[in-house]
């Protein structure tokens, strides 16, 4: 006999990250890909301003 449904743990859901701001992987991507722009960014203009 199976078990009863509200009995069954709930599937993880492998859309979370278990982040406190960054909730889904997208979202953390993003970030990810904003954050090394921003660094390129800097280097780029620190170089010429200080080139």
């Amino acid at each position: 006999m199976p078990p009863a449904p509200e009995n069954t743990p709930p599937a993880p859901d492998d859309r979370r990250t278990g982040l406190p701001v960054l909730r889904t992987w997208p979202a953390v991507y993003w970030t990810v890909l904003g954050v090394f722009a921003l660094w390129v960014a800097l280097l780029t203009w620190l170089t010429r301003h200080f080139a």
